[in-house]
């Protein structure tokens, strides 16, 4: 799914399980199927994300400014390859992560050869996009292109206008998916969690966040994972994933796109700002 649907706005990502092989990713124009999915955290305990991060920056303030300017200096990567990444990270979901991580991991990743971790971030989406979407409700910031001009990397439809920018759910998102992963393979960690920040970036790059909204999703994704770690089920599945992963690296798994990485290793050596 794009930026401004299920991550980034009020629903839950967990709904959007990866399409059957063969079939088109969703937001490419397949829809993914919907299927009830809960995540580890159990309802009654959800975070208090909105006290964590605290509020979103005040118009006149310094951070404000700066997120403008960062919103504004953006717009000249239209076009570029930092702006094609961008527009890939704006698909949203387990699948579409296995893929983005994938050259961070050293393996192609996909559900078929990790069904383990699919299953662990279709569930750990829920989680995040609870703890984001709830934060987002009490803010209720208005994404950096309703009021300031220039184009987004996605199509501006009315519910990506109607939805709020901070924290942001694709950063909660994919800084929640880089922890895991780290834990997963800790001797990649460097690469994974770079790949997380540039990811986060992206949403900038994109036109569909600011900067101080990412910085808070990583926030938001840390007290996520933290409380993930004291969950059972989740540690119990994240050893499986351990040995999963280990198992297809130790065995030659297929190796990612290359070109894909050259991108993907330039945008985590040089930050958007």
């Amino acid at each position: 799914m794009l930026a401004g649907q299920p991550g980034d706005a009020q629903s839950v990502p967990s709904a959007a399980i990866p399409a059957p092989a063969g079939s088109r990713a969703a937001g490419e124009g397949a829809p993914a199927q919907a299927s009830p999915v809960s995540g580890y955290l159990p309802p009654g305990e959800a975070l208090d994300v909105a006290s964590l991060i605290g509020p979103s920056p005040t118009q006149g303030s310094g951070t404000q400014a700066g997120d403008i300017a960062t919103f504004r200096a953006t717009r000249a990567l239209q076009g570029g390859a930092r702006w094609a990444l961008a527009t890939r990270d704006a698909v949203y979901g387990p699948e579409a992560m296995l893929q983005d991580f994938s050259c961070a991991v050293g393996v192609q990743l996909t559900p078929a050869n990790s069904p383990v971790l699919d299953r662990m971030l279709t569930r750990v989406g829920v989680d995040a996009a609870g703890a984001a979407s709830r934060s987002k409700k009490v803010f209720k910031r208005p994404r950096p292109f309703v009021d300031n001009e220039g184009p987004i990397c996605v199509a501006k439809d009315p519910s990506l206008v109607r939805s709020y920018s901070y924290p942001s759910g694709h950063s909660t998102y994919s800084w929640t998916v880089g922890l895991v992963l780290a834990d997963a393979a800790p001797d990649r960690i460097t690469q994974i969690l770079g790949r997380a920040r540039a990811y986060g970036e992206s949403r900038v790059v994109c036109g569909v966040h600011y900067e101080s909204d990412v910085q808070a999703g990583r926030i938001a994704a840390s007290a996520v994972f933290l409380a993930l770690q004291a969950q059972p089920e989740f540690e119990r599945d994240l050893a499986m994933a351990r040995s999963q992963l280990a198992a297809l690296r130790n065995t030659g798994g297929p190796a990612p796109d290359a070109q894909q990485c050259r991108v993907e290793d330039e945008a985590a050596a040089h930050s958007v700002w």
